[in-house]
């Protein structure tokens, strides 16, 4: 109450806007119980009891020799999550995500299973091999990871075995088209895409019933059977996959390749109003998406969220465009009548008005994580040199007024530096990288190969010295990799374009003699022009970001 008639007074008095900040960081509790073992025991628990209860299900088996096979099918799985699987065993959410996929698929096979012996069309056929046991781990594959989902089609595959249909056949089946859905899955970008992946599923599906099935039966018409529902299983499991995947994403706040290329359409308000109102940062921001992208692809990490995260990162640059470089349309350099603080401060709130816009139109997490995390807690260079340069003058000027040095207030360097945090990913380090690869690379006035290359490698040893990489993961060799392709990308950029020689006016293709008499000297183009001093690492034009 207090502190809201204190926030009107200061609306009243011109001191305040009215607006609440949003605060990004995650409640204390929250990351508490992200990591409890307590949950975890109870995540187990609750799954024992759910396996339990479908296992008893139209089954003669008794209640203790159920819950005793589902303890020791739970601790196998514990066992496997932790070794394969480690980012689900760190994460209680995604432990739930897993285990509940795995008992989502168990009792929709039982229920094939139970219903599918009462239809006259599986009076000849196996089914057993028509379970869909490839939908959690496509699922948890595309959500987690390859790693996640390998070790989720083992455990379908064992707790279908252990409580639905026991046999060799149904185990093959379920481990061999579970492995397949996990392998096809690795790389899904479009929704059409998961429609190829079940033609994979049921590929193998097919093989599994076409080599089952004739050791059962090997007559034509019962081959012919189990073909056709084995392809049509899998391109139904496509199809629920397809379905229930936006729903997961939304309940366990999960962001797939999918989704990263949807969120990558630049006609979303933002970009299309940055276009715009500051139309040099937008060209800026898909440059840097494409070095981004294109640097992420080649360590491993992910390219389609490096892409969009870059799409977004200047933002914040929206409230106040005509402080930023390359958005100059004319006018000067409004810095000239500013403070080096001031300025400074201009600079950084970006970051600040960026989060702020990502909230109000809905971004996901990672991409405000990239707006914040792009510059780390670096240092604006070329301001705090000025601001060290008028200190400077200011001594100078003051010793001839015979004023004492200790009157004159020191650059607080602080207040120069972004407020971070530094990257805590890969894919924010990459960001921070191309970032400031493509400001720099602006004020080349002749890039050639070497000095691509040296400013790249000044820009990225710059980063490690001050500690901005510290905290993203990246290997040593992560890092050689990137300044390899970085380089390879701004050469193919920066490229210089041929000059082609102009076609030769008609009255003088008419008279060549007159042309040969009277010769022009053309400079030539490709001369090489006085070397401009490479701009050092730590000190990109400032305003240029």
């Amino acid at each position: 109450m207090f502190n809201w008639l204190k926030k009107q007074t200061l609306v009243r008095e011109g001191l305040s806007c009215g607006k609440s900040r949003a605060h990004p960081d995650q409640p204390a509790w929250r990351t508490a119980l992200e990591c409890h073992p307590g949950i975890s025991l109870l995540i187990f628990a609750g799954t024992l009891a759910a396996i339990a209860r479908i296992g008893l299900w139209e089954s003669t088996k008794s209640p203790y020799e159920t819950l005793v096979v589902g303890l020791l099918s739970l601790i196998i799985a514990a066992t496997l999550i932790k070794l394969a699987a480690k980012e689900v065993w760190a994460s209680n959410h995604l432990l739930l995500l897993t285990l509940g996929c795995t008992v989502m698929n168990l009792m929709v096979n039982k229920l094939l299973i139970v219903y599918a012996e009462h239809l006259t069309v599986f009076e000849k056929s196996i089914p057993a091999l028509l379970v869909p046991s490839a939908i959690a781990p496509m699922l948890i594959t595309i959500l987690i990871s390859p790693a996640a989902g390998f070790v989720t089609a083992f455990l379908v595959s064992l707790l279908s075995t252990l409580y639905l249909h026991p046999g060799p056949d149904l185990s093959l089946s379920n481990l061999l088209t579970g492995f397949a859905a996990a392998y096809f899955t690795q790389r899904i970008r479009r929704r059409a895409d998961l429609l190829m992946a079940g033609l994979g599923v049921g590929g193998v599906g097919l093989g599994c019933a076409l080599l089952l099935g004739w050791l059962r039966d090997p007559s034509i018409e019962f081959l012919v059977v189990q073909s056709v529902w084995a392809v049509a299983l899998g391109v139904a499991i496509s199809v629920v996959v397809s379905a229930i995947l936006p729903i997961l994403e939304w309940l366990f706040d999960r962001i797939t390749d999918i989704s990263w290329l949807e969120m990558s359409d630049l006609n979303h308000p933002l970009l299309q109003e940055l276009k715009k109102e500051a139309p040099g940062t937008y060209h800026h921001s898909v440059n840097v998406a494409q070095l981004a992208q294109t640097a992420a692809e080649s360590i491993g990490a992910n390219g389609s969220q490096c892409r969009v995260c870059a799409l977004f990162h200047d933002i914040g640059k929206l409230v106040k465009p005509e402080y930023f470089v390359e958005n100059y349309r004319g006018e000067g350099d409004p810095h000239k009548q500013l403070n080096p603080s001031m300025s400074a401060l201009i600079i950084i709130s970006h970051v600040k008005e960026g989060v702020s816009l990502a909230r109000k139109h809905g971004l996901r997490q990672p991409i405000i994580d990239g707006i914040q995390e792009h510059h780390g807690t670096s240092l604006v260079y070329f301001f705090y040199k000025r601001a060290l340069q008028q200190k400077q003058d200011a001594v100078e000027g003051g010793k001839i007024l015979k004023l004492r040095e200790e009157d004159i207030p020191d650059v607080n360097e602080a207040s120069f530096r972004y407020p971070g945090p530094a990257p805590q990913s890969r894919e924010t380090a990459i960001l921070s990288l191309a970032d400031a690869l493509e400001s720099a690379s602006r004020s080349l006035k002749n890039p050639t190969g070497p000095r691509i290359d040296d400013l790249v490698k000044q820009i990225v040893e710059s980063r490690v010295e001050d500690s901005q990489l510290d905290e993203s993961n990246l290997t040593f060799n992560e890092l050689s990799t990137l300044t390899r392709v970085f380089s390879e990308s701004l050469k193919n950029m920066l490229h210089a374009r041929i000059e082609y020689p102009k076609e030769k006016p008609e009255k003088e293709r008419e008279r060549p003699e007159r042309a040969e008499r009277r010769p022009r000297e053309i400079p030539d183009d490709h001369a090489p022009q006085p070397a401009e001093k490479i701009p050092a690492a730590a000190a990109p034009p400032a305003s240029a970001d």
